[in-house]
């Protein structure tokens, strides 16, 4: 149903029009006329506003020095070397020392801690601010300005560290609001300033300390100037505005109600004259359009044209929208059939399209293409075929409109002759009973070296591949929170033997979860996407592929595992690895060996020395049981053993076979695989001052837990949940050393938005987080994390950031 247009009478649209310009005339009075006539001093110079400004400065300087030698003596009174004092003593002190100094709200007592050792809140007392950023920004600068964390009652707070930085506690000052608002007066005791002049305190993010903005913005005179403290305190970057109001106006007064009333009152009764001349000047075109008489005496006057002509319009104009939404209804349902041709192609395998009956165009497919006019294209179905295939077409057409059931055919593509193609031509009836053709295609297997446009095979293939790389992302989000938690778990609580076994069992688990995703991409990935697997860890990967082993070589053979933790990852991919495994296992079970053992150390062949090619190897020693007694000797020792050491050659290692196993000895080889450089980190102490890092992360679970692992390792993290997020962000502080982005996030991907945070800020280093393999070639520029990742990677990736930023 369509709505009517709003009908709005010319009475009103007189009086608004009217009351407009009234507003507009009385405006320009109040803002022109009004103060040219009022007598008063011109506006302040720009220099008296200039210097109350830098005055202002120098002030609160001093106060702010005076401050930090307040904090020192106060906590000399609160100092309790030998213990004498008791908590309310301490307190009852500190209330005291408060009551003295009226412009401090609180003073809070903290330990090297952490802990609040005095506070003139009791609650307070035992609590700790460990976590808290001041208190961190505090113990790394020993004297700074809070006034990003204060409280809502506090315009800031200055933290004073007693003693030698990072060592001793710190003692916090919450100034009063009257703390600015002192200093403000004895600036203008000291400048003789007028009451015109007022000042503004801001913060760097725009959080207004003290005073108001000037009403007059536009028009007053106004200073800004830095604040500039010694280098042991550090300056706060405040801004300090010194303004004056033009024509004598002070800044606290009210506007005069007097002069807004009779100004409203002027308006209302010019609209109200307006709306009355807009109904006398109105009334006789109503009365024409209508149709009414001249004179009070008639009772039925003919209709004139003018209202007919205003019937056929509105009648007319109904049925332009009705054919307006028609046709976007029409639109929007093409729209939703080719979406549903392209579902069904990329599942079933076959393209579709419907053709017309008589001139045999095709009207619809999911590739029409569009005219100049928008509307699709309708090509002749049987131009995409040879010439010497169409006769054949156009019988099997014929066919399929004279009876029910499909008709099938082969037919040869016109731009790729040797490919064959089958199509499929079936006609329905619709619930009118008229007759519709269809068609469906599919690719014959032969043709070597011919594809079609849009193959359905590896599109289908492609939708599976998105659809893992998906699940593999949200698998690999949830085990990254339980491996970072467990860690945190275990390094912030005293576990008893029990608990500590718990949770080693639990992130082996996850690591194997880890191993587990990996080995789906192997599978659905192929070999087809070039992505670069070079570094393997041997321990995880044989934990993970075991119960592959098992299952489908081993069975039930007693399997002994003497891989060590901590070696470093090796030079080859995981998929080779496995396959290693997996030939070394088959050789042992066709021999009829009993049992499976494997171990490995890091060395470097002896035979090699310093002709060895890389610098580090990892040397792997697999082994078997002896056979059983009623075993029977094998014969030969199989094509397994030649594929084992072709595959360790493959990677630039060397290979090794000692005993084959298919004698009376069991079997026993070894092998060198190149190792990469083990990245050892070591964790920081939980207070320790670390580097300010953006976090940009879609997942809030995933994010809350790195966020929490960073801030152990003692880094100061600012959370984004996603990339325009992070932009704005950077747009307001891009004082950060590193930003740590996922590369799978909506609208933006990580490597996008670290491409464009290069760009703009290039001292920043960008670490991408993302699934072994996911990321392409073109993210090695950037430092990259694996995902799920333990703290200590995540700490040997910042350390590399680091390095990098000071390169």
């Amino acid at each position: 149903m369509t709505a009517k247009p709003l009908q709005i009478s010319l009475g009103l649209l007189n009086a608004l029009q009217v009351a407009i310009a009234a507003a507009a005339g009385f405006a320009a009075a109040v803002l022109i006329v009004v103060p040219a006539a009022r007598p008063g001093p011109a506006a302040s110079p720009q220099e008296m506003v200039g210097s109350a400004s830098r005055a202002y400065v120098a002030a609160l300087a001093a106060r702010l020095r005076q401050t930090v030698v307040d904090a020192r003596s106060a906590a000399l009174m609160l100092r309790d070397d030998e213990g004498l004092l008791s908590a309310d003593q301490r307190a009852a002190r500190l209330r005291g020392w408060l009551d003295l100094n009226p412009v401090y709200r609180d003073a809070v007592l903290v330990a090297p801690d952490g802990t609040v050792l005095a506070a003139r809140d009791e609650r307070r007392v035992g609590s700790s601010v460990a976590r808290q950023t001041w208190f961190l920004r505090g113990r790394a600068a020993g004297v700074i300005v809070v006034s990003d964390g204060a409280e809502a009652d506090s315009p800031f707070g200055t933290a004073v560290a007693l003693g030698e930085r990072g060592q001793d506690g710190l003692l916090r000052l919450d100034a009063d609001p009257s703390y600015l608002t002192k200093v403000e007066e004895e600036v203008r005791r000291a400048a003789a300033l007028p009451d015109t002049l007022g000042f503004l305190v801001a913060t760097p993010d725009s959080r207004v300390l003290s005073g108001a903005p000037s009403p007059f913005r536009t028009t007053a005179v106004s200073a800004t100037t830095p604040m500039r403290l010694a280098a042991e305190i550090g300056s706060p970057g405040w801004l300090v505005t010194a303004q004056a109001v033009p024509s004598g106006a002070s800044l606290a007064a009210s506007p005069d109600w007097r002069m807004l009333g009779v100004g409203l009152a002027l308006i209302l009764c010019a609209a109200a004259l307006g709306f009355v001349a807009g109904e006398r000047l109105t009334r006789p075109l109503r009365r024409l359009l209508r149709g009414e008489g001249e004179t009070a005496g008639e009772t039925e006057a003919p209709r004139t044209w003018i209202g007919e002509f205003a019937a056929l319009s509105d009648v007319f104009a109904g049925h332009r929208r009705s054919a307006g939404l028609q046709m976007a209804g029409a639109g929007s349902e093409v729209a939703r059939l080719k979406a549903r041709l392209t579902t069904f192609e990329a599942v079933s395998g076959w393209a579709c399209c419907e053709i017309d009956p008589d001139t045999g165009r095709t009207l619809l497919d999911s590739r029409s293409a569009a005219g100049d006019d928008g509307a699709p294209v309708a090509a002749p179905f049987a131009a995409c075929f040879v010439a010497e295939d169409r006769p054949v077409l156009d019988r099997a057409r014929d066919a399929a409109l004279a009876a029910d059931g499909p008709h099938d055919v082969t037919l040869h593509l016109r731009d790729w002759p040797e490919q064959q193609v089958q199509v499929r031509l079936l006609c329905l009836a619709d619930a009118r009973g008229d007759r519709r053709l269809f068609a469906l295609m599919r690719k014959l297997p032969g043709g070597e070296g011919a594809t079609l446009p849009q193959p359905v095979e590896p599109r289908r293939n492609l939708v599976l591949r998105r659809v893992t790389d998906g699940i593999v992302h949200e698998f690999n989000d949830v085990l990254t929170v339980v491996l970072t938690n467990l860690t945190l778990l275990a390094r912030r609580h005293t576990l008893g033997d029990d608990q500590e076994r718990l949770v080693g069992r639990a992130t082996a688990g996850a690591r194997r979860g880890a191993a587990l995703t990996r080995r789906m991409l192997h599978l659905v990935r192929g070999d087809e996407t070039g992505i670069t697997l070079a570094e393997t860890d041997l321990a995880t990967t044989f934990e993970g592929y075991l119960p592959f082993l098992a299952a489908n070589a081993l069975g039930e053979m007693p399997v002994l595992n003497r891989i060590p933790a901590g070696l470093p990852p090796v030079l080859c991919s995981e998929r080779v690895l496995e396959l290693l495994l997996l030939n070394l296992a088959f050789h042992i079970r066709d021999a009829g060996l009993a049992g499976f053992a494997i171990a490995a150390v890091e060395g470097t062949p002896e035979d090699m020395g310093a002709a060895a090619e890389v610098a580090a190897y990892v040397r792997v020693l697999v082994s078997s049981g002896r056979r059983p007694e009623a075993a029977p000797l094998p014969t030969a020792a199989g094509p397994t053993l030649a594929a084992a050491a072709a595959l360790v050659t493959e990677t630039g290692g060397h290979w090794r076979l000692i005993r084959d196993g298919t004698g009376a000895e069991p079997f026993l080889a070894e092998f060198w695989l190149p190792a990469a450089p083990p990245a050892v980190a070591t964790l920081p102490p939980i207070r320790a001052a670390g580097l300010k890092i953006l976090l940009v992360e879609s997942d809030g679970l995933v994010r809350a837990s790195v966020a929490e692992v960073l801030a152990d390792l003692g880094h100061a993290v600012v959370q984004a949940a996603s990339g325009a997020h992070a932009l704005e962000i950077l747009a307001r502080d891009a004082a950060f050393d590193a930003m740590i982005v996922d590369q799978s996030m909506p609208v933006m991907a990580g490597l996008q938005l670290a491409a464009t945070v290069v760009e703009r800020y290039p001292q920043i280093r960008v670490i991408l987080a993302s699934p072994h393999g996911q990321l392409p070639r073109s993210a090695d520029a950037f430092l990259r994390i694996d995902k799920p990742f333990r703290n200590e990677d995540l700490q040997v990736v910042l350390d590399a950031a680091v390095r990098a930023r000071a390169a």
